[in-house]
């Protein structure tokens, strides 16, 4: 009995620890544009590589422990048309990811990362033929990024790296993949 009371205080005490740490914790939100590209490959055709635009914002958290690591989640949006002769997909993907990151601690306006995502993605395609529907897959990515605070709460961002989301769609019996890639995000980006 005395070593089940001895847990539960100390469960208690982990966990009152862990939120009062847990209130001096950062939270950053990053909002910014990202350049992006699509494809599409069917059975019979494939199109490569448009650039398209798109929209993200981020929420981290920085973890109150002794390692510098943060968790958050990405949502966002991107759009992209591909054409060659006759053939013409326009789709829009939609990311709903989870973030880790690394930071690395040189500078006090500097913020260095790195991060890796996963998630799933939403998305809609239409096809010249007059074909549309939603779409849907796993997204993936890996970045590298910088933020630089000018005051202690507002600054400016830029991830770069490889993000891609492996979508598909069937376009009246025939199934086509339309995959987006994500190459650099910027942006600007606040702590509190």
């Amino acid at each position: 009995m005395e070593r089940k009371s001895f847990l539960r205080a100390a469960l208690f005490a982990t966990l009152f620890t862990a939120l009062a740490a847990g209130a001096s914790a950062q939270v950053t939100i990053s909002g910014g544009f990202a350049l992006s590209s699509m494809e599409a490959k069917g059975n019979v055709w494939s199109i490569d590589g448009d650039i398209g635009f798109g929209g993200n914002i981020y929420v981290d958290y920085l973890l109150p422990i002794g390692v510098p690591l943060s968790l958050g989640v990405e949502a966002g949006f991107d759009t992209a048309s591909i054409e060659e002769g006759a053939d013409k997909v326009t789709g829009s993907a939609i990311p709903l990811l989870a973030r880790v990151a690394y930071h690395f601690d040189f500078m006090a306006n500097l913020d260095l990362y790195v991060v890796g995502k996963i998630g799933y993605v939403l998305g809609f395609a239409e096809a010249r033929s007059g074909s549309e529907g939603g779409y849907n897959g796993i997204g993936f990515g890996f970045d590298v990024g910088a933020a630089y605070y000018f005051t202690p709460r507002f600054g400016a961002f830029a991830e770069a790296g490889f993000d891609r989301y492996n979508l598909e769609k069937d376009f009246g019996g025939e199934k086509i993949e339309v995959p987006f890639s994500r190459f650099v995000t910027v942006g600007v980006s606040t702590k509190f």
